[in-house]
């Protein structure tokens, strides 16, 4: 069935990226040095007015068994931006949004895959306001430390699940509950969120010293018992896994608090934040801008209609051949392509929560490879943007998803937030 809504209006171009796949720079070579690191800006009122409208957000399970994260469209990280930059006008919701998830069957899954793209808009938005003392201070000593707990359990899910030692021999770890729909080099849907885990909770302990501190001594019996204590009720039920349910496959106390040792993200230790975040960023980033599939033909379907290209503006389309289309655009699933506005869109939201929070905590050093990667993403934002303003044909597990459109207000699944966050907080932070 196809889903089409009015054509959203679209922003003018806001950077130019590298001419082509073959012409783009290395993310991840020397870096040269600049006058001053990026800053974010503060986000209009009008978007910090939408978020303060919006529902509260929040974790919860289904009938079946299903996960999902409720109101997680981005609302909860811009409030936090907001505050952070110092509009107080957040600060009540804000603190609201805190409080919501920390127990009562709200709080975050920490089984280190798929969720973790989700779980980046409540510790992202943890993680600034801890460096809003205003904010912070309100918080009682009991929330702050469901608030750390939940910040050690997202990073000791993801340490498990992205961990070297957890790939060595060619392994394949489960999540922490058995999950086995995981892996730390699939689509950008997956990596954004299990490898942000890593950048976000590091920075939210201190670095690299007390985090490797608290991984190298980690204890899971212990933790489950301070989740339960705490109250915790859906952290405590996926890090109790193995205890409660042994058929579950998922990993011994003993099997995690080895992968935690030493941690390791393809060689790279948790003082080289901005460099694992370059291997994700340059990953997800990294098509080049077309119309769609197979030259922008699509796949061809049985009804005749082809599916996975933009449905109408090709000749319009900003950028053509440049570096920095969403990967998930034109990547790959088990039946074989992919190319999906969903899919692009859930890799884009928690690498922009990523790359804010690097910011906010000045771990995102001024110099080329910053400004390379900033232009590669401004030219990824407006592809995906001109897509989902125009209409989409999505095609993903082998099968096509209809036409995705936004309405002209550009209002619909977080866009109002997220669109906002890269043209008006991050985008001017550097020079874009």
């Amino acid at each position: 069935m196809r889903r089409v809504l009015p054509v959203l209006a679209l922003l003018p171009v806001l950077g130019c990226g590298p001419e082509s796949a073959a012409e783009a720079p290395p993310l991840s070579g020397p870096r040269a040095e600049a006058l001053a690191a990026p800053v974010l800006a503060s986000p209009p009122q009008a978007v910090v007015d939408l978020a303060l409208a919006a529902p509260l957000g929040r974790f919860g399970t289904n009938s079946s068994g299903g996960r999902y994260c409720t109101d997680c469209q981005g609302q909860s990280f811009l409030l936090a931006v907001a505050a952070f930059k110092g509009n107080p006008s957040a600060d009540a919701r804000l603190l609201a949004q805190m409080r919501h998830v920390l127990g009562g069957g709200r709080d975050p899954f920490a089984n280190g895959g798929y969720m973790a793209q989700h779980e980046r808009m409540m510790t992202g938005m943890f993680a600034l306001a801890k460096l809003t003392p205003r904010v912070w201070s309100q918080l009682t000593a009991d929330e702050v430390k469901k608030i750390d707990l939940i910040m050690k359990a997202t990073l000791v899910g993801s340490a498990y699940t992205t961990s070297d030692t957890s790939y060595l021999g060619g392994a394949v770890p489960t999540g922490i509950d058995g999950d086995t729909n995981l892996h730390r080099d699939w689509n950008p849907n997956y990596r954004e969120g299990m490898v942000g885990a890593m950048l976000v909770s590091t920075l939210y302990l201190g670095g690299r010293a007390p985090t490797d501190t608290f991984l190298n001594g980690y204890q899971h019996a212990a933790f489950v018992t301070q989740l339960q204590a705490a109250g915790l009720t859906t952290l405590h039920k996926v890090f109790n896994t193995a205890v409660a349910s042994p058929g579950a496959g998922a990993p011994s106390a003993t099997k995690v608090q080895a992968a935690l040792q030493n941690y390791r993200y393809k060689g790279l230790a948790l003082d080289q934040l901005f460099d694992i975040y370059l291997r994700v960023a340059e990953d997800t980033f990294s098509g080049a801008v077309s119309c769609g599939l197979n030259g922008g033909k699509g796949v061809a379907l049985s009804t005749g209609e082809p599916s996975g290209l933009l449905v109408k503006g090709c000749e319009q389309l900003p950028n053509k051949g440049k570096t920095g289309q969403l990967k998930e655009f034109n990547s790959y699933d088990a039946p074989g392509q992919r190319s999906a506005t969903f899919y692009a869109y859930d890799g884009f939201k928690p690498d922009l929560i990523n790359h804010a929070v690097l910011v906010a905590y000045g771990a995102m050093p001024a110099g080329t490879a910053t400004t390379a990667l900033a232009q590669r993403i401004a030219v990824g934002a407006q592809d995906l943007f001109f897509k989902v303003g125009q209409g989409y044909r999505d095609y993903a597990k082998g099968k096509d998803y209809g036409v995705y459109q936004l309405p002209a207000s550009g209002v619909g699944d977080g866009y109002q937030y997220n669109r906002p966050l890269w043209e008006k907080v991050i985008a001017p932070a550097h020079g874009l």
